[in-house]
Protein backbone atom coordinates (compact mmCIF):
# COMPACT_ATOMS: atom_id res chain seq x y z
CA UNK A 1 0.00 0.00 0.00
CA UNK A 2 2.98 2.50 0.88
CA UNK A 3 4.00 1.58 -2.73
CA UNK A 4 1.39 2.69 -4.44
CA UNK A 5 0.83 6.11 -1.98
CA UNK A 6 4.47 6.81 -2.97
CA UNK A 7 4.35 5.87 -6.66
CA UNK A 8 0.77 7.84 -6.63
CA UNK A 9 2.99 10.87 -5.46
CA UNK A 10 6.10 10.53 -7.68
CA UNK A 11 3.88 10.87 -10.48
CA UNK A 12 1.88 13.80 -9.10
CA UNK A 13 4.73 15.92 -8.80
CA UNK A 14 6.13 14.81 -12.43
CA UNK A 15 2.67 15.94 -13.36
CA UNK A 16 3.27 19.58 -11.70
CA UNK A 17 6.75 19.93 -13.33
CA UNK A 18 5.90 19.26 -16.35
CA UNK A 19 3.29 21.66 -16.42
CA UNK A 20 5.45 24.87 -17.57
CA UNK A 21 5.50 26.17 -21.16
CA UNK A 22 8.82 24.74 -22.00
CA UNK A 23 10.76 28.32 -22.48
CA UNK A 24 12.03 28.85 -19.07
CA UNK A 25 15.40 29.82 -18.82
CA UNK A 26 17.94 32.18 -19.32
CA UNK A 27 18.00 34.26 -22.83
CA UNK A 28 19.85 36.84 -24.47
CA UNK A 29 18.34 39.38 -26.26
CA UNK A 30 19.88 41.60 -29.93
CA UNK A 31 18.05 43.80 -31.96
CA UNK A 32 17.91 43.87 -35.38
CA UNK A 33 16.46 45.11 -38.51
CA UNK A 34 15.75 44.51 -42.37
CA UNK A 35 17.18 48.63 -42.33
CA UNK A 36 21.02 48.68 -42.61
CA UNK A 37 20.68 52.23 -40.58
CA UNK A 38 18.79 50.69 -38.17
CA UNK A 39 20.49 47.55 -37.70
CA UNK A 40 23.97 49.09 -36.89
CA UNK A 41 22.13 51.42 -34.14
CA UNK A 42 20.68 48.16 -32.82
CA UNK A 43 24.26 46.58 -33.04
CA UNK A 44 25.39 49.68 -31.31
CA UNK A 45 22.89 48.99 -28.66
CA UNK A 46 24.58 45.70 -27.27
CA UNK A 47 22.67 42.92 -26.07
CA UNK A 48 20.89 42.05 -22.48
CA UNK A 49 20.27 39.16 -20.35
CA UNK A 50 16.27 38.17 -19.59
CA UNK A 51 14.88 35.52 -17.47
CA UNK A 52 11.67 33.76 -18.60
CA UNK A 53 10.19 31.89 -16.17
CA UNK A 54 6.91 29.98 -15.45
CA UNK A 55 4.23 32.68 -15.23
CA UNK A 56 7.02 36.38 -15.28
CA UNK A 57 9.70 37.98 -17.40
CA UNK A 58 12.79 39.51 -15.24
CA UNK A 59 14.75 42.35 -17.13
CA UNK A 60 17.58 44.24 -15.26
CA UNK A 61 16.69 43.70 -12.24
CA UNK A 62 12.79 44.12 -12.83
CA UNK A 63 10.18 41.44 -12.90
CA UNK A 64 6.85 41.63 -14.82
CA UNK A 65 4.01 38.79 -13.50
CA UNK A 66 1.67 37.58 -16.07
CA UNK A 67 -1.78 35.98 -15.98
CA UNK A 68 -0.43 32.76 -18.05
CA UNK A 69 2.35 32.44 -20.45
CA UNK A 70 1.29 29.12 -23.01
CA UNK A 71 2.36 28.37 -26.14
CA UNK A 72 -0.17 28.65 -29.23
CA UNK A 73 -0.05 27.10 -32.67
CA UNK A 74 -1.03 28.80 -35.45
CA UNK A 75 -1.16 27.03 -38.65
CA UNK A 76 2.64 25.92 -38.96
CA UNK A 77 4.15 28.60 -36.96
CA UNK A 78 3.99 28.34 -33.08
CA UNK A 79 4.18 31.73 -30.52
CA UNK A 80 4.68 32.26 -26.89
CA UNK A 81 1.69 33.95 -25.76
CA UNK A 82 1.71 36.22 -22.41
CA UNK A 83 -1.63 36.87 -21.16
CA UNK A 84 -2.38 40.18 -18.89
CA UNK A 85 -5.42 41.13 -17.64
CA UNK A 86 -7.09 40.43 -21.23
CA UNK A 87 -4.79 41.48 -23.53
CA UNK A 88 -1.99 39.47 -24.91
CA UNK A 89 1.97 39.87 -26.55
CA UNK A 90 3.13 36.81 -29.04
CA UNK A 91 6.26 35.84 -29.30
CA UNK A 92 7.76 33.96 -32.78
CA UNK A 93 9.17 30.68 -31.57
CA UNK A 94 11.88 30.29 -33.92
CA UNK A 95 13.12 26.77 -32.66
CA UNK A 96 13.57 25.47 -29.14
CA UNK A 97 16.29 28.02 -28.01
CA UNK A 98 14.69 30.66 -30.00
CA UNK A 99 12.60 33.50 -29.50
CA UNK A 100 11.72 36.54 -32.21
CA UNK A 101 9.77 39.64 -30.91
CA UNK A 102 8.86 42.08 -33.30
CA UNK A 103 8.83 41.67 -37.35
CA UNK A 104 11.40 42.02 -40.19
CA UNK A 105 11.55 45.51 -40.11
CA UNK A 106 12.36 45.90 -36.13
CA UNK A 107 12.80 42.61 -34.01
CA UNK A 108 14.65 41.49 -31.09
CA UNK A 109 16.05 38.37 -31.27
CA UNK A 110 16.29 35.95 -27.83
CA UNK A 111 18.64 33.03 -27.52
CA UNK A 112 18.73 30.88 -24.60
CA UNK A 113 22.29 30.60 -22.78
CA UNK A 114 20.86 28.60 -19.76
Amino acid sequence: MKLIKYASLVALMGMLVGCGHGYEGEYQSKAGSSNELFNALADAAGSQTIVIGSDYIESQGERTTFDDIFVRQSGSQSYLVFKDKGSEEAWKIVDKDTLLQGNTFMNIKLVRVN
